[in-house]
């Protein structure tokens, strides 16, 4: 009270030049600019709007803590503000002999960075957008030598979309400023890159799954889906005339399954691309559906698709997975008469875009062919295996399938008799006695149609004799049964496992075969028979063996005169040999497994004396027996 009381007899004294109604003061940055708003940390210099001494004016900086007009800053008329809000500025002055006090309010502000969002569209094109509220108008530098004009924060909702000339990355920086002030936000920056070069998306494939006019299912393959865009998968009917979106598919998506869709009427699809900027866009190439459906009639399958018009340039038919044929883009149906009765085929059409960038697959449709045609006769191959049990192939016609084969056989020119019923068409057959023997089959195929009988089928019979000179005389058969060609033949002979060791081009129908200096003990022998196409088969093994040869002389003498001076025993036809020889007293005297090597009549370098001395001979023969031989042997001196 004393404070107001002294200050006003100072005022009373001097007094103000202008009258109280217009009474005011304004307040001015450091530059001089006059301002209502005030940063924190900035000085602020208040003044009486008339201009009055300095002596005569007084402040006080917040009226929330009461008012005191004696401070040094009072007197000095500036001061720096430190807390943001509102706050209400006094003066205490002079004017015409009276003390009065005027206060105005004005609003102390901070300076944060502000906040914003950038996203990128298509073609280089950007979307600011201011997130907060904090000061009166921004500007944006695009980084580009350009800027945005204010946005004042009326219209921060609304975004600012800028397209740059060249490509990025671009620092972008944004400022936030007051009305009434002219303290500046920092600069909020960010770097910003393009999108990628949009190219349209592709849809590669379109395969329907399941054909079905509510729970159809459809696989796509898509690329140059790009990062940064959004993709919708739309589709509309022939009769319909806007798309309608299907599904989203996401940037890193390559594949999409549609289910519960409609697959039985003709659709077509498309994939829409969009940006943030909602820009439009080109959108990819079109894919469509095909229908298809098959029919059978007698041995022929009818194949019929359907799709809009003009859309293909090409149909590949596939069967069974395998190309059938290639048809014009505007045929719409194929008979297949390449078939034959059981035969169960899954057709589907493969269509490719007039652009060439997409295939249609068509669902697979499958369907048993049916006849009521008898079958062609099958051909029947038989042969000899190692065992000399005959096996009999069932050679059907290009085609046909079979449901069940009859196999009958004849020995000796008898009358045929079945063998076997069965759905297999190789069967093996044993005789009690090899003898001349001829096959023939009929088969019945799924339409319950039964072919005529096979061509006889006769495998040859190989007959072997070892004559007193050991001299094999082989005679055979011929083959009955071939189609094509000549026959020829080959002599083989085999190893015990069967393998050939010898082959010998024979004709006619017999061969001789001279043993007598071979080593060998068993000889196994069979005839190839050969088509003029290549087809092999075999005749019975027959099997020669021959009777051990070994010959023991019965006196050695050992005198060096180079005349029988070892007792050396000789032979073929055996392969392990051992021998020893014994004493008159029971004693070994000799033992070798050597049969080059022989006996020259001592026992560790002394001459043994002349008499009849024992001998045990044993040997392993090539069939794997045994044979020991036991005898006496004279040494003469």
């Amino acid at each position: 009270m004393k404070k107001h009381l002294l200050l006003f007899l100072v005022l009373l004294l001097t007094g103000f030049a202008a009258n109280a109604q217009s009474r005011c003061f304004k307040a001015y940055d450091r530059l001089g600019r006059e301002v209502t708003k005030f940063c924190i940390g900035e000085r602020i210099t208040f003044r009486d709007c008339a201009g009055v001494d300095a002596d005569k004016e007084y402040y006080d900086y917040d009226k929330r803590d009461g008012l005191d007009f004696n401070t040094p800053e009072a007197k000095q008329k500036y001061h720096t503000f430190t807390t943001a809000g509102p706050v209400t500025v006094t003066q205490l002055g002079n004017l015409n002999g009276r003390t009065e006090e005027f206060s105005q309010t004005f609003e102390v502000v901070d300076t944060p960075s502000p906040t914003f969002t950038v996203t990128a569209c298509a073609n280089k094109t950007f979307r600011f957008q201011i997130t907060d509220a904090h000061y009166d108008y921004y500007t944006i530098n695009f980084g580009d030598g350009t800027s945005s004009p204010p946005i004042t924060k009326q219209n921060i909702g609304n975004p600012v979309t800028h397209r740059y000339t060249q490509a990025g990355p671009h620092n972008v920086k944004v400022t936030g400023k007051y009305v009434g002030g002219f303290c500046n936000s920092p600069e909020a920056t960010q770097t910003i890159n393009d999108l990628p070069a949009y190219t349209s998306p592709v849809i590669n494939t379109l395969k329907v799954q399941k054909q079905d006019a509510t729970t159809g299912t459809i696989d796509f393959t898509f690329s140059n889906l790009l990062q940064g865009y959004s993709y919708t998968l739309k589709s509309k009917t022939e009769t319909e005339t806007n798309y309608k979106p299907v599904a989203t598919i996401a940037a890193n998506q390559t594949s999409y399954t549609l289910a519960n869709t409609n697959t039985a009427s003709k659709t077509e699809f498309i994939l829409e691309a969009t940006d943030a900027c909602s820009t439009v866009l080109p959108t990819s190439n079109k894919a469509t559906i095909i229908t298809l459906t098959t029919t059978g009639g007698n041995e022929q399958v009818t194949i019929n698709w359907q799709t809009i018009a003009g859309f293909f340039k090409q149909y590949d038919l596939y069967r069974n997975g395998i190309l059938l044929q290639s048809v014009a883009g505007n045929s719409s149906s194929y008979t297949d008469t390449d078939v034959s009765c059981g035969q169960n085929n899954c057709y589907e059409i493969k269509g490719i875009t007039m652009d060439g960038k997409s295939t249609t697959v068509s669902v697979q449709s499958c369907i048993a062919v049916t006849s009521t045609s008898t079958p062609p006769a099958a051909t029947l191959l038989t042969s000899f295996n190692p065992q000399n049990e005959i096996e009999i192939t069932l050679q059907l016609p290009n085609g046909q399938s079979i449901k069940s084969a009859t196999y009958q056989r004849s020995i000796n020119g008898a009358a045929f008799k079945d063998i076997a019923n069965t759905q297999q068409t190789t069967i093996s057959d044993k005789l009690s006695a090899i003898s001349t023997v001829c096959y023939r089959a009929t088969y019945t195929n799924p339409c319950d149609k039964t072919a005529a009988a096979s061509a006889l089928s006769c495998p040859v019979i190989l007959t072997a004799k070892l004559t007193p000179e050991e001299t094999a005389q082989l005679t055979w058969t011929n083959y009955t049964g071939f189609t094509n060609g000549a026959t020829s033949y080959t002599l083989e002979v085999l190893d015990e496992t069967g393998g050939v060791v010898r082959s010998i081009k024979v004709s006619g129908n017999s061969y001789s075969d001279q043993l007598a200096a071979q080593q060998e003990q068993v000889f196994r022998y069979r005839i190839k028979a050969t088509s003029g196409s290549g087809t092999v088969t075999y005749s019975n093994t027959q099997t020669i063996k021959l009777e051990l040869a070994l010959f023991v002389p019965s006196a050695f003498t050992p005198n060096n005169d180079g005349l029988n001076d070892v007792f050396e025993v000789k032979g073929k036809r055996f392969e392990n040999f051992s021998i020893r020889i014994i004493n008159s007293a029971g004693q070994v005297v000799y033992t070798s497994d050597n049969r080059a090597t022989g006996w020259d009549g001592n026992v560790n370098g002394k001459l043994q004396p002349a008499g009849v001395y024992a001998y045990e001979i044993t040997v392993s023969l090539q069939d794997g027996s045994t044979k020991r031989r036991t005898g006496t042997v004279t040494l003469l001196r």
